[in-house]
């Protein structure tokens, strides 16, 4: 939600966001994106920005990349930022994907 609400405060004249994802069975992995042409993501803070405060906002404490790291690192996730030319940012992020039993498994929790 937090990748979304950014991607969105980012465009304020409009612009486009898009989501997608997929699978790759080979390294077991779901990837989804979340792509915006909005007014991407500062050089110098692009390598300290899922760090705890950093961010470019006039508002916002700088949290919620970080908070948003955490979370897919407690579920084997990685997050990763780029910009999206010509305008924009891309925000990759991985899973391991659930095998089929372990749904069950949950649901019967």
């Amino acid at each position: 939600m937090n990748l979304l609400i950014n991607a969105i405060e980012a465009m304020p004249n409009g612009g486009t966001l898009r989501v997608t994802a997929g699978g790759n069975l080979s390294n077991q992995r779901v990837a989804i994106r979340v792509l915006d042409t909005g007014d991407g993501i500062p050089a110098d803070l692009l390598p300290r920005l899922f760090e705890p405060f950093a961010t470019a906002k006039e508002r916002g404490t700088g949290l919620g990349l970080a908070i948003s790291r955490r979370i897919l690192e407690e579920h084997s996730g990685t997050i990763e930022a780029r910009p999206n030319f010509p305008r924009g940012t891309v925000f990759e992020l991985t899973l391991p994907l659930i095998a089929r039993s372990e749904p069950a498994m949950i649901a019967a929790m």
